[in-house]
Formats: C-alpha cells, structure tokens, sequence
C-alpha cells in the first residue's frame, strides 16, 4: 500500500486555487470535519472557503458510499477512499504554515489515486520548489516567503 502527499505553503489565494482544483477534479465534495464527524456535502468553491477552513476528510460525493467505518464509528484513513486536508495558514500576517493533502489508502482505489496524481501534478502548476527545503510555495506568495518548518523559521526564495 502507498500513500501520496502534497505539502504546501500558501496564502488565501493559494487555498482558493487548492478548494477550486479538488472540486474540478472530483466533483461535488463530502467533506467531513476530522474531529466533530460533522459532514457536509460542498458544491461550491464558496462555501468550501467559508466552512472548511479546519482538517478534514475529503471524498467525492459519488465514491461516499464505499467509506467503511469501524465498530466505534472512526474511519480509518488507510481503508477508505478520503483525502486529508490541512490547509496552510499565515501566524503573525508573515509566517506560513504547511498546508497538507493526503491519501492513505494506496492501490486500495485506483480511480481515486489517479484523480489525487492529477490533482497533485495540476496543483504543482501554480508552484515554486525551494530545492533545499524540498517545500512546494504557490506563486500567489510571491518569489520569497518565510515559512515554518518544523522547529525552525526559513526564509525561501524562488530560484531559477
């Protein structure tokens, strides 16, 4: 089993190119919060950036019926087709936060992994890679930014 992940740093517009690329590429969303079990079904770029702006549980609305929980209720992430969602924030209006997708459940759903390659290789479009860092910027940042990697701040800067 293999699981994918996209680790990004963005600003507001950055999630909003992130929200609009999950729904052009899977569809109308079941979006589930990641600790209240909330769900809601989105459909609109709109109220993804409203109401979803916390970790969570993503799946197309067509694939929702293949998610298996187990006998408490949980849903384990790597048997079931959901992507997670950790959006990038700003701390202190300068210091970006690593945003997150995530699919665990590897070759378990093939027409959902190759949806989240897709998405994944359409999202690195709007990027810029710091080679040293190996972290994914989206251009709506500008050519540097100042980003927290895990027990340091690092100042990056686009190279050509």
């Amino acid at each position: 089993m293999s699981s994918m992940q996209f680790c990004y740093f963005a600003d507001k517009k950055g999630e909003e190119i992130v929200r609009k690329e999950l729904l052009d590429k899977l569809g109308p969303l079941f979006v589930m919060d990641y600790l209240s079990g909330s769900d809601n079904i989105v459909e609109d770029p709109v109220d993804f950036v409203l109401n979803f702006s916390k970790r969570s549980l993503i799946t197309s609305t067509t694939i929702k019926n293949y998610l298996t929980a187990d006998e408490d209720g949980h849903l384990n992430l790597f048997n079931n087709p959901v992507i997670e969602y950790r959006p990038s924030k700003i701390k202190d209006e300068s210091i970006y936060l690593e945003g997150r997708l995530a699919y665990f459940a590897g070759n378990n759903y093939p027409e959902l992994k190759k949806m989240v390659q897709s998405l994944f290789r359409k999202l690195k479009k709007y990027c810029w890679k710091d080679k040293q860092w190996q972290v994914w910027v989206f251009d709506t940042i500008g050519d540097e930014a100042t980003v927290f990697i895990p027990n340091r701040i690092v100042h990056l800067k686009k190279q050509d």
